[in-house]
């Protein structure tokens, strides 16, 4: 695969342009797509909940996905979501054997083992983080990203093919009378305020994770990144709660440093 169409690809990706990056690989002649390109495919189609659809891609690969974990694991997600838990189970063991140290898969093969009854509620309590979802201890294991994700809306949490994960908000109208409240000092709820806003809440809230998660905003968007998953969930959660809580971000508000 060009390294153009990489870039662009993984890049529709973190924006969540699923679409976008099928009608680009289909351009391409089915007998002219390579490894990548079908893989890339797949994982889109995943994405877009056409769970069949990209079964049929990754199994058109299947020889040379044979000792790659990224194709066992989109397999994996493939069955999870398509309810077919024992054969998610059989693909993430295989993830695993291949990379035992890449945390999305061991996540996924325990919530598979949870639905097919391999997995005792002893274990079940040890799966999950606490720190990051002690508020949501007592939802079942398949539920819990997808609760999160909602709860953390506008907030978006992506997660990178490099291992990394972030939390993104287009900056806009989402809390835009917080910012108004110090407009005469040159606040004007851009991503740079959010950064500062964020700032505050770190050092002040959760000050355990100020070395692990870091802030990149830019004008039209706030931006959180770490390669520690449960660090970005357990900021993501706290800070969205702190968002919804007026009287809290407001007084925090009052101690960000203009940028």
């Amino acid at each position: 695969m060009e390294k153009d169409l990489l870039e662009q690809l993984n890049l529709w990706h973190e924006e969540d342009e699923f679409e976008q990056i099928i009608g680009k690989i289909e351009e391409i002649p089915e007998q002219d797509r390579d490894y990548d390109l079908v893989s890339h495919l797949a994982r889109a189609l995943n994405n877009l909940e056409r769970y069949d659809e990209a079964l049929q891609q990754l199994f058109m690969i299947k020889t040379e996905g044979e000792h790659d974990p990224l194709w066992h694991f989109r397999v994996g997600y493939a069955y999870y979501y398509l309810t077919q838990y024992e054969d998610a189970v059989r693909a993430f063991k295989m993830a695993k054997k291949l990379d035992p140290e890449d945390e999305d898969t061991l996540m996924l093969l325990n919530w598979s083992r949870h639905e097919v009854g391999l997995i005792t509620p002893l274990e079940e309590s040890m799966i999950v983080q606490p720190n990051a979802m002690d508020s949501m201890k007592n939802e079942t294991l398949a539920n819990k990203l997808i609760n999160f994700k909602e709860r953390i809306k506008p907030f978006r949490f992506i997660e990178h093919d490099s291992g990394n994960v972030s939390l993104i908000l287009n900056v806009g109208d989402y809390k835009d009378k917080v910012f108004q409240m110090r407009a005469d000092e040159g606040f004007e709820g851009k991503g740079y305020d959010w950064g500062s806003l964020a700032m505050v809440f770190l050092e002040e809230k959760m000050p355990q994770l100020a070395d692990t998660v870091h802030f990149d905003p830019e004008a039209d968007m706030f931006c959180v990144y770490s390669d520690n998953r449960e660090a970005v969930q357990s900021f993501a959660i706290g800070f969205k709660d702190a968002c919804e809580d007026d009287a809290v971000i407001r007084d925090l508000f009052s101690r960000a440093e203009l940028d």
